[in-house]
C-alpha cells in the first residue's frame, strides 16, 4: 500500500474513532417509517402461546416424539435430529438417521401456525408433515403397516392411543394385515406387494392410525412456542419510546442491524412478520451441490398427491383445503425452497436448505455476492434489490439476528417421558 493510501485509511479511522455523539445518535435512532417496520415484526401485545385443547393429547404426542419405536429398527426417534438442547435441530449440515438426510434439520419452535411444512412445503399442515418423517427411508424408515403393528404389539402405546382415539384395527389379524406394507415401498417389493393385497377399507383403517398419530404429535408441538427473545423487548420499549436506551441485551451494533434489515438491506421483503419468515418459496440460485434438488417443484407433486393433504379424507375441520386450488405449476418453482423462520437462527447453525453455510455471517454474505455454478430453475430477481453492505453492516446485521434467540422452553414441555 502507497504512504498516501495509508494516510487516507488512518484518517478514515481516525475519523470514525472521533465520530461525535450526535453522530452514533443519528445511526442508532429510528425513523418513524422504521419504527413501523419493526411493529410489523413484532408479536402482538398480550400474546400469549397456545394451550393445548386437550392435554392429555398432546402428552401422548410428547411421548410419542421421543419414543424409539417410531423408527423402522427402533434406534432414532424425531428427538435424534429435532433435540431440544439445539432450539429442536441437530447442529449438523444434513441430518444422520437410518440414512444421511438431503436436507438440514429445521427447528420446530413456533411452527405451529406454519401454513407449509419442510423445506419444499410437501405437507400443508402441523400433523401431516410428520408422516413424511416416518415412512423416509433415510430418516425414521418406518412404514404404516409395521407402525400399526407396533402401537398394537406395545401396551403403553396401544392403550395410550386407545384413550384418544378408540380402538386400533384388528391387527392380530395377519391375513388382512401384514406385518409389514405401505404403499411407497418399491413398486415390485413384499411391503407394496402386501399392502395392495389389503381391502381399501383396511388400508383406510391404518392409514387412520397413521393420521391420527399425526394429530397427537401436532398438539404437543404446538406448545412450543417462543416469543420472548432480546428483539421482543427492544420491540416493545420502541413502540413506546422513540428512543429507548441501549443495552447488553440489545448493542448499539444491533439496533444499527435491526435498522439495516428493515431498510437498506431489504430483509424484510422475505424475512417478514414475527416469525421472520413470508412462509412462501424462493429460488437463491444456489449452485447445484451433489444432490440435484428441485425443492417446491417436487413439493407441490408430493403435496398434491398425498392423501394426507387438507382435501384428503384424513383432513380436520381446520385444514384449510381451498388453497390447494390455486397452487402454481410445479415447474415454475424449481429450485425454490421455503423462507426459514429467524427466530433462534443463532442456535441453529448450519444454514440453507442443504446446510452450506456453517455461520451467520457466511449465510449473510452469499446474498451480497451468489457464488457461480450451475442452478436450478431461474434465480429471483428479487434478490438485485439487495445493496452491497460493508463489513461492517454485515456485522451489525449479524449482531440484530443473534437478538433473536429465546430463553429455553420449560422442561416440562422438552424432557423426554418417564418410561
Amino acid at each position: 500500500m502507497s504512504r498516501l493510501c495509508k494516510g487516507a485509511a488512518l484518517v478514515a479511522a481516525l475519523a470514525l474513532a472521533v465520530s461525535t455523539p450526535s453522530q452514533a445518535a443519528n445511526e442508532t435512532a429510528f425513523t418513524d417509517a422504521e419504527r413501523a417496520a419493526v411493529r410489523a415484526l413484532a408479536v402482538s401485545p398480550g400474546h400469549t402461546p397456545p394451550e393445548a385443547s386437550e392435554p392429555a393429547l398432546a402428552d401422548f404426542g410428547k411421548r410419542l416424539f421421543f419414543d424409539r419405536r417410531l423408527s423402522g429398527d427402533g434406534r432414532f426417534s424425531c428427538a435424534s435430529c429435532h433435540q431440544p438442547d439445539r432450539a429442536f435441530t441437530d447442529g449438523l449440515a444434513l441430518p444422520e438417521a437410518v440414512g444421511r438426510g438431503t436436507r438440514n434439520t429445521p427447528t420446530l419452535i413456533n411452527v405451529a401456525d406454519n401454513p407449509w411444512f419442510q423445506w419444499d412445503g410437501a405437507a400443508d399442515s402441523l400433523w401431516s408433515q410428520m408422516l413424511l418423517v416416518v415412512e423416509n427411508p433415510r430418516e425414521l424408515a418406518n412404514d404404516r403397516l409395521n407402525l400399526a403393528h407396533t402401537l398394537y404389539r406395545n401396551g403403553d402405546l396401544r392403550a395410550a392411543y386407545q384413550r384418544r382415539f378408540g380402538p386400533l384395527p384388528p391387527l392380530s389379524d395377519g391375513e388382512r394385515f401384514p406385518a409389514q406394507g405401505s404403499p411407497h415401498a418399491a413398486p415390485d417389493s413384499p411391503g407394496a406387494l402386501a399392502w395392495r393385497r389389503m381391502t381399501a377399507a383396511d388400508r383406510d383403517a391404518v392409514n387412520r392410525v397413521m393420521a391420527n398419530l399425526g394429530v397427537a404429535l401436532a398438539a404437543w408441538q404446538r406448545r412450543l412456542i417462543r416469543y420472548d427473545a432480546p428483539f421482543d423487548r427492544f420491540a416493545a420499549a420502541l413502540a413506546e419510546d422513540p428512543d429507548p436506551p441501549t443495552n447488553e441485551a440489545f448493542p448499539a451494533a444491533a439496533r444499527r442491524g435491526l435498522k439495516l434489515f428493515v431498510g437498506e438491506a431489504q430483509c424484510t421483503l422475505c424475512h417478514s412478520g414475527p416469525d421472520f419468515s413470508n412462509q412462501a418459496f424462493h429460488n437463491l440460485g444456489l449452485p447445484v451441490a451433489d444432490h440435484r434438488d428441485t425443492g417446491r417443484e417436487r413439493g407441490l407433486r408430493r403435496l398434491t398427491a398425498s392423501p394426507f393433504n387438507a382435501a384428503g379424507p384424513y383432513a380436520g375441520g381446520d385444514d384449510d383445503a381451498e388453497r390447494l386450488r390455486f397452487l402454481p405449476p410445479p415447474e415454475s418453482l424449481r429450485g425454490a425452497f421455503k423462507t426459514p423462520s429467524l427466530r433462534n437462527v443463532a442456535r441453529t447453525a448450519p444454514y440453507f436448505h442443504d446446510g452450506r453455510f456453517a455461520t451467520l455471517e457466511e449465510a449473510v454474505r452469499f446474498y451480497l455476492a451468489p457464488p457461480e455454478g450451475e442452478t436450478l430453475g431461474e434465480r429471483e430477481a428479487t434478490l438485485d434489490l439487495i445493496p452491497d453492505l460493508s463489513d461492517r453492516q454485515v456485522a451489525d446485521l449479524v449482531a440484530f439476528l443473534k437478538t433473536l434467540d429465546s430463553a429455553p422452553l420449560p422442561e416440562a414441555v422438552t424432557t423426554p417421558p418417564s418410561p
